[in-house]
């Protein structure tokens, strides 16, 4: 008898584990999809198993094998190349961000005088990293517009800029701080790109730093891309469409991304 209720309590325990889907998602995503996932398995009991990180690094692993449930990707093409290989199910756009300019508050800078600041040759800029991160490549096109304008600003701007995160080799803390605010209070920059989101979030929590929102020229994506495995547990594609539902889209929206499926009010 005690040890059939040993079976059964691993039987059990072994349900359980298989219940637990498997995201890889962008790290943009980390603080919306937390309250997603409390929201969602509240209500359809299902628990999480989330791993953060550049959107290129993440769908690379899940190229190469890595098991997964639901890829939620700062970047469409992501998605869709897991699509596209016969890894994942069709990919959707499930959300899009904006980049913004973080700085510190005191420093005389607005969206107006943005593109001739980033010109400056002493201007040192903070960035993620092309290819890697989706952040990085939307940055790069961003150069690439101030380009149009003023021919040699892209080379400029991108031997200029530090790529400080979203690398496979960089870290995102110094001493349990964001190393872009380290960069940024000691000098090592003067201002960083970064998506607007985030940017919210930053000086929502400290009044030290302020968030400058592009020019309509220069506006790029970003346009996040969802897909969910061939492979996936019970469960996925239901959190995939949980995502597009009115609760998922506002508090997608709640934590300073655009919501794509929203419904238009009367």
């Amino acid at each position: 008898m005690r040890a059939l209720l040993v079976a059964l309590m691993i039987a059990v325990s072994l349900s359980a584990q298989a219940a637990e889907l498997k995201v890889m998602a962008a790290g943009s995503l980390k603080d919306a999809f937390t309250a997603i996932f409390a929201d969602f398995s509240k209500h359809y009991g299902h628990t999480f198993a989330p791993v953060y990180g550049p959107s290129g690094g993440l769908r690379e692993r899940l190229q190469k094998g890595e098991a997964f449930d639901v890829f939620a990707s700062a970047a469409l093409p992501h998605a869709q190349m897991l699509t596209d290989a016969g890894i994942s199910g069709p990919s959707m756009l499930f959300t899009k961000n904006a980049l913004c300019v973080v700085t510190a508050a005191d420093r005389a800078l607005d969206t107006a005088t943005l593109v001739e600041t980033l010109l400056k040759p002493d201007i040192k800029i903070g960035t993620s990293t092309p290819v890697s991160d989706p952040a990085g490549d939307y940055t790069w096109e961003m150069f690439r517009k101030v380009d149009a304008m003023h021919p040699g600003a892209f080379d400029a701007l991108s031997k200029r800029a530090q790529q400080l995160f979203g690398g496979p080799n960089t870290t995102t803390t110094v001493n349990g701080r964001p190393r872009l605010l380290v960069a940024l209070d000691e000098h090592q920059i003067d201002l960083f790109i970064y998506y607007c989101s985030g940017a919210q979030q930053i000086v929502r929590v400290s009044s030290a730093y302020k968030s400058i929102s592009l020019s309509p020229e220069l506006v790029v994506g970003p346009e996040y891309g969802l897909t969910v495995s061939r492979k996936a547990l019970a469960g996925a594609a239901e959190f995939a469409m949980y995502l597009m539902s009115p609760q998922g889209q506002a508090t997608l929206k709640t934590f300073g991304f655009i919501p794509v499926t929203l419904p238009v009010g009367p």
